[in-house]
């Protein structure tokens, strides 16, 4: 296909410009996709602001959470067609058009009926929430967990949970984003500087199950692991700036036999994993994990910039970048 499109790329930190490209030409093994609409994740705030974790090829499109529909197709890529409505994935989504990367394409699967595009950009986060409350924090009905940050991916990561039985106390900074918990159905939301105490009174001095950390705070690492039960799991969900450092009394971990672990992204080798997409688009389709009521904004892909900010300004939860 030939021709020019509009995408936004990051030519160095801070500086992200709409531009005009090339439509990307595609392998055998890949397809072409007209993006709809593509959200914005915590992580292009943090690649924008601070380059994040390695060196990026720049320049860069940021966007990894978008859908459309498929344009054209390689030849050895027998299962989707043209026109079928797709879930993308890869750093292209900030574009009119985008070639899923071969690396991605097990993940490039059509949306059930009952999901629209909006709702599909959600499928890739909503993925690795999913696992890290069934996999990485080993959790179990009735459970007792803190989550530590209530975005976006902390409101979906507590939605997840509760549905699986799971009993949430929900902290944040911000009350604004603790009324959010609360609507979604946190059995408790706390500010950060009375999570201790609440959660010793609330599991009768025993501690939490879990303590998931959806917000990269050094400092909380360690009350996290004061939090949490023997043989209990903290896990690092959330991204930390590169060079942060955390502090923490090593004998919490000794003594507790707890368990400090990450969770990380199941799109990405050599953790990608198919199952955790397939599971979080039936929870989308049956509106088990109501996404939709997580858009707070929109904007068109000219308007990038600003839809960064309301971001990164914590204003909003989820913001949607239109592409026209």
């Amino acid at each position: 296909m030939n021709g020019t499109m509009k995408e936004a790329l990051m030519y160095a930190i801070g500086d992200l410009r709409v531009v005009e490209s090339p439509i990307p030409t595609y392998n055998q093994n890949e397809v072409l996709m007209r993006v709809k609409v593509c959200s914005v994740c915590p992580t292009d705030i943090r690649k924008y602001r601070t380059g994040n974790h390695g060196v990026l090829k720049l320049p860069m499109n940021l966007g990894h959470e978008f859908s459309g529909d498929i344009v054209e197709v390689g030849s050895l890529v027998p299962y989707l067609k043209p026109g079928m409505r797709v879930l993308g994935d890869g750093f292209v989504g900030y574009a009119q058009y985008a070639t899923v990367p071969e690396e991605y394409m097990s993940l490039c699967l059509e949306l059930p009926p009952a999901v629209t595009y909006e709702e599909a950009t959600f499928a890739e986060p909503l993925a690795d929430c999913v696992y890290c409350i069934e996999r990485q924090a080993n959790v179990k009905i009735n459970d007792k967990i803190a989550i530590i940050g209530a975005g976006p991916m902390g409101l979906m990561k507590m939605m997840v949970a509760k549905r699986a039985g799971i009993k949430v106390m929900h902290v944040d900074v911000l009350e604004h984003r603790l009324g959010w918990a609360r609507k979604f159905g946190a059995d408790l939301a706390v500010k950060a500087d009375e999570m201790e105490k609440v959660a010793k009174e609330w599991t009768d001095g025993k501690g939490l199950d879990a303590v998931i950390l959806s917000a990269g705070v050094p400092d909380a690492v360690n009350k996290a692991l004061i939090m949490v039960k023997n043989r209990g799991h903290v896990v690092l969900f959330g991204g930390f700036k590169h060079g942060s450092m955390s502090t923490i009394d090593p004998n919490l971990i000794h003594y507790k036999e707890a368990v400090l672990t990450g969770s990380y992204w199941v799109g990405v080798k050599p953790y990608q994993d198919q199952t955790y997409y397939l599971k979080s688009l039936e929870l989308i389709a049956e509106k088990t994990v109501p996404v939709a009521q997580l858009i707070t904004h929109r904007f068109p892909l000219d308007q990038i910039e600003e839809a960064f900010k309301v971001m990164e300004s914590l204003e909003g939860l989820k913001v949607m970048v239109e592409i026209p």
